[in-house]
């Protein structure tokens, strides 16, 4: 659903005529699916020591180009990299070994590697599944489907709000798959530590005690989450809709954030730029489009210890 690309600094130096500014500009973005990596930590200056031999248009828009990918860019954390006359390609696929790229754009392949495609793949009209991400898809209400998914995504982003206003501990389907989310933010990932989780919902009338015992045994150890419960504002927005929301972007699980019966089906959507800033909006605590039903809840996972 969002996937992180490494590209070659000396590929998009030569980016800044108007067909292949083009392909940066539409193609990559939290809407798009299709987010850059900073790979190397210097991966900008990079791309402007190979910018050679352009005009002032040319340079007017490399910078357009930088500014919209860093926007939005998957910043890792130690990376590996080899100065001593290593290329960037030969450094990146030792990168790839570490933790792994969703796909590399590089200006050749001399391997014919599946993970790697250029330009040139890209404007021929290939079949590139690396490329060619959907806008949605259906999966089974599986937690191994559900998980997979968002997994990438999950992986690398900073922070995530997770959104479902029916979630609830006396539902083991709800605890399965929010338990399957927070592992994968609880392993080792290239970004680091997540920096911030949100769980958002309504107001079911649980005590502290008994939301807080319940969570401490599903947070992995060492991570903390908030929990926010919600309730509506008359006349204002419904607490209906059910969404993973992350730095990089977000998902609509059209169904819900559960598990679901042998043969259920659920459509996973990702959201546009728009949609997606909007429903951050909704819920961010400092400025919500829901009235509190409790106090905010800081909880730090037991599980593992």
């Amino acid at each position: 659903m969002i996937y992180e690309y490494a590209l070659e600094p000396e590929m998009v130096a030569t980016c800044s005529g108007r067909h292949t500014q083009g392909l940066y500009f539409r193609e990559f973005g939290p809407g798009k699916g299709r987010l850059v990596s900073r790979y190397p930590k210097k991966w900008a200056k990079r791309v402007w020591d190979a910018f050679c031999g352009g005009n002032d248009m040319d340079r007017k828009r490399l910078e357009e180009i930088l500014v919209r990918l860093k926007g939005s860019m998957v910043k890792r954390k130690n990376c590996q990299w080899d100065e001593g006359g290593r290329s960037w390609l030969k450094n990146v696929l030792h990168e790839h070994e570490r933790f792994p790229f969703f796909a590399i754009m590089a200006r050749n392949n001399p391997g014919n590697r599946p993970e790697i495609f250029t330009e040139n793949d890209i404007t021929r009209g290939e079949d590139l599944p690396k490329w060619d991400v959907p806008h949605g898809i259906i999966v089974n209400r599986k937690i191994e489907e559900m998980a997979a998914a968002v997994e990438m995504m999950l992986t690398l982003c900073r922070w995530v709000k997770f959104v479902d206003p029916y979630f609830s501990f006396a539902k083991k389907r709800h605890v399965k798959s929010l338990s399957a989310f927070l592992a994968i933010l609880g392993k080792k990932r290239p970004v680091g530590p997540p920096e911030e989780i949100e769980i958002h919902t309504s107001g079911e009338g649980a005590s502290i005690d008994h939301l807080k015992e319940s969570f401490e045994e599903i947070i992995p150890a060492g991570l903390t989450i908030t929990l926010f419960q919600w309730q509506e504002k008359p006349g204002g927005q419904r607490l209906h809709n059910r969404y993973i929301l992350t730095d990089l972007g977000g998902v609509a699980f059209l169904h819900g954030l559960d598990t679901g019966a042998e043969g259920e089906a659920d459509d996973i959507t990702r959201l546009d730029r728009k949609p997606y800033q909007s429903h951050c909006r909704e819920y961010d605590p400092t400025d919500p489009a829901f009235d509190n039903a409790s106090p905010p809840l800081r909880i730090t996972g037991i599980l593992g210890v």
